[in-house]
C-alpha cells in the first residue's frame, strides 16, 4: 500500500494551513483549503512533482480558507468541492468574511458534497463528515484507511473553532466534535485549519475546552483561537 504524504503551507493573514495530500508514486494530488495566493499553491504542487491537481477540497467557506481557490482552479483546471450546506456562505461576501483579507468575493463550488458521502481522489478514499458549529456547512475529510482527518476549523490542538461568525453555534460545534470526531480511533491524526497537527487521543486527554458547556465555549473559543504564522512549505 502506497504511503500517504501530507505537506503544508501556512497562508493568509490568519495563518491558515493549506494541505497537499497525495499517495507516494501517484500522478496527481489533492489540495485542501488554499487560503491565499493560488499562484504559490500551484508552484508548490509543481515543486512536489505533480502536474495535475485532482481536486480542491474546502472544509468551509471563510475567506482565509478559500482565498486561493479560484486562482488555483484557473491554473490547474481542478474542480472545487465543498459541503452542500456551505453554498450560502461561499456565495455571500459578507458571510464568508472574504473582505477581511482583501477584495471581497463570492463563488460557487463546482460540486457540493453531503454528509457521509464517500469518494476517491488521487488514489485516496475520503469520507465527508459534516461538522457544523464553526459554520453551518463546515465539514471534515476523513481518510479511514490511513487514519487522517482534515478537520478545518472544527477542532485544533488543545482548542476549538470560533462560533461567533454567521451560522456559528457553540452547541453544534461541541456536538460535532464529541459525536463525530472523538468517536474516531484514538490514533487518528487531526490536521486542523490552524496550528499544529494532533490526534483524537491527545485531544481527549488535554483539550479542556471539550469539557465546557456551550454557553461558556462561545465566550472562550475566540480567546483560545490559535494559529501559526509563516509561509513555508513543510
Amino acid at each position: 500500500m502506497a504511503e500517504l504524504k501530507v505537506k503544508r503551507r501556512v497562508l493568509s493573514a490568519c495563518g491558515t494551513n493549506c494541505y497537499y495530500v497525495y499517495k507516494e508514486g501517484a500522478s496527481d494530488i489533492v489540495v485542501i483549503d488554499p487560503g491565499d495566493n493560488g499562484e504559490t499553491v500551484y508552484e508548490d504542487v509543481k515543486t512536489l512533482g505533480f502536474d495535475k491537481v485532482a481536486g480542491i477540497l474546502l472544509t468551509h467557506g471563510h475567506g482565509d480558507h478559500t482565498g486561493g481557490a479560484l486562482k488555483l482552479k484557473e491554473l490547474s483546471g481542478a474542480k472545487i468541492y465543498a459541503h452542500e450546506e456551505e453554498a450560502e456562505i461561499l456565495k455571500d461576501p459578507q458571510k464568508n468574511l472574504s473582505g477581511w483579507f482583501g477584495p471581497a468575493y463570492g463563488f460557487e463550488a463546482d460540486e457540493y458534497l453531503h454528509d457521509r458521502q464517500e469518494f476517491d481522489m488521487a488514489g485516496i478514499h475520503f469520507q465527508v463528515i459534516h461538522t457544523p458549529g464553526h459554520t453551518k456547512g463546515g465539514c471534515c475529510f476523513y481518510d479511514a484507511e490511513d487514519g487522517y482527518l482534515f478537520c478545518g476549523d472544527t477542532i485544533f490542538n488543545c482548542s476549538v473553532g470560533r462560533t461567533d461568525f454567521y451560522s456559528g453555534s457553540a452547541s453544534k460545534l461541541l456536538n460535532s466534535i464529541r459525536e463525530k470526531i472523538m468517536t474516531l480511533p484514538d490514533d487518528t491524526r487531526l490536521y486542523s485549519g490552524h496550528g499544529e497537527k494532533t490526534t483524537v487521543g491527545y485531544e481527549k486527554k488535554y483539550n479542556l475546552l471539550l469539557c465546557l458547556q456551550s454557553d461558556f465555549l462561545s465566550f472562550y473559543a475566540k480567546r483560545f483561537y490559535r494559529f501559526t504564522a509563516g509561509s513555508i512549505l513543510s
